[in-house]
């Protein structure tokens, strides 16, 4: 039995790029990165709720408001409460409604409000108010314990809220990544042995060769 020679100038075919090692080396990256990213998603949610325990917002756990807020005359301001809208509703809080606005060590005068919501959706504003004037003023309302303007002029910043955002973004680009990862990791699994493991040169072996007697 002999073999003819192969045509001269005949090259091997390359390997199939499926079943290639660099395949799995970079699906084996890119899942590490995105469980990496998926982590620090965490550790950034974790972050935000840290800072909100130290922050002055209405909605922040266990806030108190601050002894008095920064407003400019004309603007207007949203009244914020602890409690949510649906709890001072079912208090019956809401429907007679009075507030008012103190100035230094002044004596509290009635506000007149802008607006008076009772919409459960907006979760923790009840009302709005134009200032009346500028300066440093202090707010009450009847029926409410402690008044917020998380919007005044000096209200701090939303950190926290800008930390859950930025979670959300690492969680969603882990996600994207882990998921594209382990699919190329499952491609090279499913691939055939002999055609993962088989030598180049056999896979390359022109097509029109075969043994003669």
């Amino acid at each position: 039995m002999t073999q003819p020679t192969p045509p001269q100038g005949a090259q091997p075919m390359p390997a199939a790029e499926s079943g290639s090692p660099q395949r799995g080396v970079r699906g084996g990256s890119t899942l590490a990165a995105g469980v990496a990213l998926l982590l620090l998603a965490l550790v950034l949610f974790g972050g935000s709720r840290v800072v909100a325990a130290g922050q002055q917002h209405a909605y922040d756990p266990a806030a108190t408001p601050p002894q008095s807020y920064r407003l400019t005359a004309g603007q207007t301001y949203q009244l914020s409460s602890a409690r949510p809208v649906a709890e001072l509703k079912q208090a019956g809080v809401l429907p007679n409604l009075a507030c008012f606005i103190t100035s230094g060590s002044g004596t509290p005068t009635p506000l007149a409000l802008a607006s008076t919501t009772d919409d459960d959706r907006n979760l923790h504003i009840f009302a709005t108010m134009v200032a009346p004037s500028t300066g440093q003023f202090r707010l009450s309302c009847t029926g409410i314990a402690e008044v917020f303007v998380d919007d005044a002029d000096d209200a701090e910043p939303d950190l926290s809220a800008l930390l859950v955002l930025l979670s959300i973004a690492v969680g969603l680009l882990g996600v994207i990544a882990a998921c594209s990862g382990g699919y190329a990791l499952g491609r090279r699994s499913d691939q055939p042995a002999g055609r993962r493991d088989q030598p180049a040169g056999r896979r390359g072996q022109p097509a029109g060769r075969r043994d003669t007697e």
